[in-house]
């Protein structure tokens, strides 16, 4: 052992190996540096006459006030009779987490405050300086923030300008180098681990270096499935999924490890899609008969993808069954009731909130009540009616608004939606 440690060290391979590992280290350094000073700069964006629409850095702010919070009463604050409820709606778009934000308002004349809300306003002269709560402080692009307050005046207020000064936190996920730097460390690993097997000497070694090889091959076995055709979307919509799943197996009595495979085979439940060309995966109308028959594959495309993927057991399950309706018109095999693997039937429903809660290029996500709706009026056909108290459950708690703010619902095409 101490010789074969020796050979190790002393051999060029190895240090060239130290060399890689050391020159990625630098890089690597140098990558999330550069993320931790942009997240730390102070930026200020002005936005004046035409321009207050324009969006800059992907930050915008409008201003609404409703026709019904316009009202005239002059007893509050003498000269200034028309109050009205100002909201303010800041958006970002940027591939960014917007931090430690404050925004700077400008009107054509002088305000009086009488009242605001998710933050905390300062009068200046004919300017606002409002700086939000702690719940409002810092949020990923998606839906604006909201805050507001009931201003008086001598006439309903006219935004002059205004401007934001806040922090821009990138996200590393969507940074193309950050792939880079993780496809260079992976192979980085995968060749020092490559280099250490070929020194095993001994029974231990030999046993570490099959189980490491086992989980290599299935590792890249799998995840070059995934490389070969990407997909923003499915990521996210996946991710969604496996937590609702988890959490409906959760509160319906399961544990341990059955939780975990359920999670891991709800993340791979739509691999099969990655076979399916994104002119028909991302079409924003109808399927075409043909595209809908074509779709309809990505089940048994995705069990047969996972063949090779025995470290968990019945990982294919999810994949493969999805799709499977209660009632038994489902597909691809036609199973009805308790047929159905639990896993999958769990799956099914989660999948089918996240459909219908996610943003699609053709429709506008439904609100939670008309979810709820879709979800009782289906028990018992398209869903196992066991688990559909459960997950009307996570909806009125609060529990999958959670996870959509968290993990964003971005636009794309679920089977979910052609199936009903």
């Amino acid at each position: 052992m101490k010789k074969a440690l020796s050979d190790i060290i002393e051999s060029a391979s190895f240090k060239r190996l130290c060399l890689a590992g050391a020159a990625i280290a630098v890089i690597a350094g140098i990558f999330f540096a550069y993320v931790s000073v942009e997240s730390n700069r102070v930026r200020t964006f002005e936005y004046k006459n035409s321009g207050m629409n324009t969006k800059q850095s992907g930050l915008v702010m409008k201003m609404v006030v409703p026709d019904d919070k316009l009202w005239k009463d002059g007893s509050h604050f003498p000269g200034k009779p028309v109050g009205a409820q100002y909201e303010f709606y800041l958006s970002n778009s940027a591939d960014a987490k917007l931090k430690d934000w404050s925004v700077r308002i400008d009107f054509n004349e002088e305000p009086e405050m009488d009242s605001s809300w998710n933050g905390d306003f300062e009068v200046v002269g004919k300017t606002i300086f409002f700086d939000p709560d702690k719940f409002t402080e810092s949020f990923r692009d998606g839906d604006p923030t909201y805050f507001g307050a009931v201003l008086y005046s001598e006439d309903k207020l006219n935004m002059t300008g205004y401007s934001i000064t806040c922090r821009l936190q990138p996200d590393v996920l969507k940074m193309p180098f950050f792939y880079v730097l993780v496809f260079l460390i992976f192979i980085w690993i995968i060749t020092f681990l490559a280099y250490l097997v070929s020194f095993a000497k001994v029974e231990r070694i030999q046993y570490l270096r099959k189980r490491d090889a086992l989980m290599i091959e299935q590792s890249i076995r799998t995840f070059t499935s995934f490389i070969d055709a990407k997909d923003t979307y499915t990521r996210g919509h996946s991710v969604r999924v496996a937590i609702y799943a988890r959490e409906l197996g959760r509160r319906a009595g399961l544990d341990g490890e059955e939780l975990n495979t359920l999670y891991y085979e709800t993340l791979l439940h739509d691999v099969g899609k990655i076979s399916i060309p994104d002119s028909i995966l991302q079409k924003p109308g109808v399927l075409t008969p043909e595209e809908y028959e074509i779709i309809k594959g990505h089940p048994t495309r995705g069990s047969e993808m996972l063949k090779a993927f025995t470290a968990i057991p019945n990982i294919r399950d999810g994949a493969h069954y999805h799709h499977e309706r209660f009632d038994g018109k489902g597909y691809p095999d036609g199973l009805a009731g308790e047929e159905i693997p639990l896993h999958a039937r769990i799956i099914c429903v989660a999948d089918s909130f996240d459909a219908m809660s996610s943003l699609r290029s053709y429709r506008a996500p439904y609100d939670n009540n008309r979810i709820i709706e879709e979800l009782e009026s289906n028990s018992g056909t398209q869903f196992d009616p066991d688990f559909i108290p459960y997950m009307v459950e996570m909806i009125q708690d609060g529990f999958t608004d959670r996870i959509r703010y968290e993990y964003g619902a971005d636009g794309g095409r679920s089977l979910a939606d052609e199936q009903k």
